[in-house]
């Protein structure tokens, strides 16, 4: 009999190939017409202490990141509840697609929560993370798109970006303020759907009490703060591999990489965002005029930085919760499935 947890045809299709298919035209890109001798000689410019700063800068940056989930989630849990599931999460990302592991981080929030958090409003607080992600991104590059870079097109660019981000926040912000009000508007607009009733209406409930992080106005530019000199360190990263390896560079360039390699990052790829990150980098040097090589040299550093640290941390939340890999990966992949029926 065939597996009910595994739905074929084109579900299984835009679930593994359409990543897998991302992913391997991000690596064709990248590597096409690619100096892999200029590649190592890339790499031969970094020194131990480069990489050692790397480490640390990174270090720094997960460890506001995880302040920033937790003053999100409003102290609901304690802080290293919430850093371990950060990296947990991260880890889950590494070896299932389409950033699956956010369901079995959301799990291990709500599993933490002792009874004061629930699922989706563990879910919520990540999605609350992603869009102020965003803002924080948008924020670097509009800065400098107005005041370091002379293009109009990715001006526009950015503006249209602003405008749809906003909009979201507004939506988010309304609907969490007027929370009562839009539920009962709901069950009054679908009060014969079973469906509607007793399971959509209750999860947009408890989505939105996740919420209330953006009706929180000290909260919210906390976070936003934090969030922002989290992003900072990333930069630096890229600031000591451009130090290290080109001859020339601008201060400011990992301010214009950063947003545009996570948004890249963003699409739907093979797990760990293999290729989309490195090819998202690489196009946001060429914008500044850097070669392929060593943009794909910083890329690599970083990328590989950004993968083991949090999956050994990951590795450590498994430890101490007595759980498998295995185990978290099979209860993210169930949870979507059942989110989709």
């Amino acid at each position: 009999m065939p597996d009910p947890q595994v739905k074929p045809g084109p579900s299984r299709f835009v679930k593994i190939g359409v990543p897998v298919l991302i992913s391997a035209l991000a690596i064709w890109l990248v590597t096409r017409q690619l100096d892999f001798q200029a590649v190592g000689d890339a790499f031969g410019q970094l020194s131990v202490g480069s990489i050692v700063l790397i480490l640390i800068c990174f270090s720094v940056g997960l460890v506001l990141r995880g302040l920033t989930c937790w003053i999100i989630l409003g102290g609901k849990i304690s802080f290293m509840n919430t850093f371990w599931g950060m990296n947990l999460g991260y880890l889950l990302n590494t070896v299932i697609p389409l950033r699956l592991g956010e369901f079995g981080r959301a799990a291990f929030l709500a599993e933490r929560g002792s009874q004061r958090l629930s699922y989706l409003e563990a879910l919520a607080s990540i999605v609350a993370e992603r869009i102020l992600d965003l803002l924080v991104g948008f924020s670097f590059l509009v800065f400098c798109l107005f005041f370091l870079i002379q293009n109009e097109a990715l001006k526009k660019i950015a503006w249209i970006g602003i405008l749809l981000l906003a909009l979201v926040i507004a939506f988010i912000f309304y609907a969490t303020r007027n929370k009562e009000q839009v539920v009962l508007w709901l069950r009054g607009r679908f009060n014969q759907s079973k469906l509607m009733v007793n399971k959509v209406i209750p999860a947009l409930e408890q989505l939105l009490t996740g919420f209330q992080f953006f009706i929180k106005p000290e909260r919210f530019a906390l976070a936003y703060l934090i969030l922002a000199v989290s992003w900072s360190f990333s930069m630096i990263e890229f600031f000591i591999l451009q130090s290290a390896i080109l001859q020339t560079s601008e201060w400011w360039w990992p301010m214009v990489v950063i947003p545009a390699s996570a948004f890249v990052n963003a699409l739907p790829a093979a797990p760990g965002g293999l290729g989309v990150f490195e090819a998202g980098t690489v196009g946001a040097y060429a914008l500044v005029g850097v070669d392929k090589a060593p943009a794909l040299a910083m890329a690599l550093v970083v990328h590989l930085v950004q993968i083991v640290i949090p999956a050994a941390l990951g590795a450590i939340a498994l430890l101490k919760t007595g759980q498998s890999l295995s185990s978290m990966v099979e209860k993210a992949v169930t949870i979507q499935h059942r989110k989709e029926l």
